[in-house]
């Protein structure tokens, strides 16, 4: 039985009570319990939104994770991620906006606790700037985004606390929110749970074969068998799958900077690169422990995705981020409280890979958070559930692997 793809991991702490075990593929137990209807490797944002929406459903299903999430170790570390209801990537995203914030707000209620933030989006920028002007589309195109157009002195009015120049324009959206990652992932991890999916953690996905009739599917520890296996391991997905997918994994540092009552943004902002520059913008969001988040997109800065905890923010990476302070936030130009890393997985064309194996119709798989990949994990899961029962997609065949 031929093995496609393997990737390390480290050895599970305990196995879980009540299994019993006999020896195969060479010496790693296979777990006499139920055969799943679908084993999920990943249990981030994405895998974890697909066990809630599969555990949900009445079906079988098995989360296996190489760590704990919430983690440092992969794309969700840090404490919020900015969620506004317009986008700079095209119109295809707005249905699954709608549908997203519908779904935060429907596992928030399951759990006792808003998941989504309400702060308002303010956005900086010039007719030009790709960023800006796909973020202007998308609210022509959805219509129904509440928001305002303010000129440059309208909006130094309203938030004298950012620097706009004299020929931007500032577009807010009182219903943009911040999303609370890790109480996100608890909430998705709990709800799993409560309709019936086991989740193991520290057991990485080290291999898989298809099987006329399933899955096999092994860990560092056990073996499993399943009729569908869903991948979601974010920036390892392509290597744990054998793919050669185009997608570049960067590193991204966030900054936490210290307010005061009078230099205090309340509201979430993107400043956009300036036109002929169509890189990712500076933002920034308040914190739930009264700080104000920065960060700057790396820009390119690639890294192998094990790299991640050995390169702790550089004093380069600092100066960068303040340089933009001192223009764009002048308050907050002091020095941070803290520094968080996580990882961006960018694809080559700016869309999310979602889909069937090319060569295993038993395996689905998502890669490449483009950076919003957690604002969109419900959304995301949802479909990778529907992939993995067999109901097809076409409002996602954008994000299909069939394009590369």
């Amino acid at each position: 039985m031929p093995l496609v793809g393997r990737i390390a991991g480290r050895q599970p702490d305990t196995l879980a009570d009540g299994w019993f075990a006999r020896p195969t593929h060479e010496g790693i137990p296979i777990m006499n319990g139920p055969r799943y209807d679908v084993i999920v490797a990943g249990l981030g944002p994405w895998g974890a939104a697909t066990c809630w929406h599969l555990a949900r459903r009445g079906l079988r299903v098995l989360g296996l994770d190489r760590y704990a999430p919430p983690h440092g170790h992969g794309s969700h570390g840090g404490s919020t991620r900015l969620a506004r209801r317009s986008n700079s990537t095209g119109p295809e995203y707005l249905p699954l906006t709608t549908r997203t914030f519908q779904l935060w707000r429907e596992l928030g209620a399951a759990v006792g606790q808003d998941l989504l933030v309400e702060s308002g989006t303010v956005f900086v920028g010039r007719a030009g700037s790709g960023w800006f002007d796909r973020t202007l589309e998308s609210l022509t195109v959805a219509g129904e985004i509440e928001h305002e157009v303010l000129d440059a002195a309208a909006a130094r009015q309203r938030f004298p606390e950012f620097g706009i120049a004299d020929d931007e324009v500032a577009v807010f959206e009182p219903g943009g929110t911040v999303a609370l990652v890790q109480d996100g992932i608890r909430a998705l991890h709990s709800e799993a749970i409560r309709h019936g999916a086991t989740l193991r953690y520290n057991e990485p996905l080290e291999s898989f074969a298809e099987l006329e009739d399933g899955v096999d599917v092994r860990t560092s520890s056990a073996t499993y068998q399943a009729d569908v296996l869903v991948v979601a391991t974010g920036a390892w997905t392509g290597r744990l799958l054998g793919l050669d997918i185009p997608v570049t994994v960067e590193r991204q540092v966030m900054f936490n900077f210290a307010v005061t009552a009078d230099t205090s943004p309340a509201q979430a902002v993107y400043f956009s690169a300036p036109p002929g520059d169509d890189s990712a913008p500076f933002y920034g969001c308040p914190e739930p422990d009264g700080s104000f988040k920065v960060s700057l997109p790396s820009r390119g800065v690639a890294i192998d995705p094990d790299d991640l905890g050995d390169r702790p923010p550089t004093a380069q990476e600092l100066a960068d981020v303040r340089a933009h302070l001192r223009e764009r936030i002048p308050g907050l130009d002091g020095e941070p409280i803290r520094a968080t890393a996580c990882m961006w997985s960018e694809v080559d064309d700016g869309h999310w890979i979602i889909g069937r194996h090319p060569e295993h119709s038993r395996i689905v798989f998502g890669a490449g958070c483009m950076g919003r990949g957690f604002r969109y994990g419900p959304v995301v899961g949802e479909a990778l559930a529907d992939l993995a029962t067999g109901t097809e997609r076409p409002d996602m065949k954008i994000f299909s692997p069939d394009r590369l």
